[in-house]
């Protein structure tokens, strides 16, 4: 039997020849990410009442930069939010991209949101209530689901999604980070680049930018991770990177092999702090002479 496994090897990465697809690699309509302001929905502990509306801004992208279209909806708790289907018919449209717990049937999901986070116990959205402050400092998880399409109709030209948001009792809310530059060889990154040559990226981010989160062993410092994307026929070495925080090791840094030939290329680097929190930068550059 043991012939076998070489053959199956063989079989699995030609699977992952020239036609597969890094997740670093735009060839199609691709979200990136996607922003909400505020970061988070957050309740005053000490003057508990409904936050104001949230919105949503998608990075989406395509490899020719034609424009993309996103619509966003609030998805029921009727099934899997993650099963691909949201947004649907039965789903609460966000027009704009935007979440208003003031609108009735977006309440009405905040309920059902209540419910599946206390059987049995129900719950109602008065401030008041017993139940909706000790599910607050829990956190109520609410999920939307986005559809973005450059209009083509093909399966390369739509992108169907889910972004979680919570809504949670908190007096210091999340801040979404904000990337201010990328470096490479310790200067901005401008160009051009040389071809054939592996270069270092080195992402900067603004001041406040890392927080400070409570955790069960006390407030620290949170965490930051940067995902790397890259149009044209370079390669991006390292799709994540980590910046240290506190004496906790990280590189935020990310290598990348430029392409063979003279080319314009779009670089993403996308910031995120696990916690809801996003920000990225993008840089065109020139490749070559």
């Amino acid at each position: 039997m043991r012939p076998i496994l070489p053959a199956l090897v063989a079989l699995l990465l030609a699977g992952c020849g020239p036609d597969f697809e890094l997740q670093s690699e735009i060839r199609r309509v691709r979200v990136l990410a996607i922003q909400t302001e505020p970061a988070e929905l957050a309740v005053d502990p000490d003057a508990p009442a409904l936050p104001g509306p949230m919105t949503f801004n998608a990075l989406a992208v395509t490899p020719d930069a034609r424009p993309v279209t996103v619509r966003y909806a609030l998805c029921r708790f009727t099934g899997n939010p993650y099963d691909g289907r949201c947004p649907g018919d039965t789903d609460v449209p966000l027009p704009d991209g935007t979440l208003s717990l003031a609108d009735e049937d977006i309440q009405a999901v905040l309920l059902e949101a209540l419910a599946a986070g206390n059987p049995g116990g129900g719950g109602t959205l008065d401030p008041e209530d017993p139940a909706l402050r000790e599910a607050l400092l829990r956190g109520i998880p609410l999920f939307v689901g986005y559809e973005a399409t450059d209009g083509s109709g093909t399966p390369e030209g739509t992108e169907r999604g889910v972004r979680r948001v919570t809504l949670r009792a908190t007096a210091t809310p999340n801040q979404n980070p904000v990337v201010s530059d990328i470096l490479w060889d310790g200067a901005p990154l401008t160009g051009p680049l040389p071809v054939s040559r592996e270069v270092t990226f080195t992402p900067v981010l603004a001041e406040g930018s890392v927080e400070t989160e409570e955790t069960e062993e006390g407030p620290r410092a949170e965490p930051l991770f940067f995902s790397w994307f890259a149009t044209g026929d370079g390669e991006v070495k390292e799709f994540r990177s980590q910046a240290p925080v506190e004496g906790r090791p990280g590189d935020p840094t990310s290598a990348y092999d430029t392409p063979a030939t003279p080319q314009r290329v779009t670089f993403w680097v996308v910031a995120r702090d696990g916690r809801g929190g996003v920000g990225w930068l993008r840089r065109d550059v020139d490749v070559g002479p």
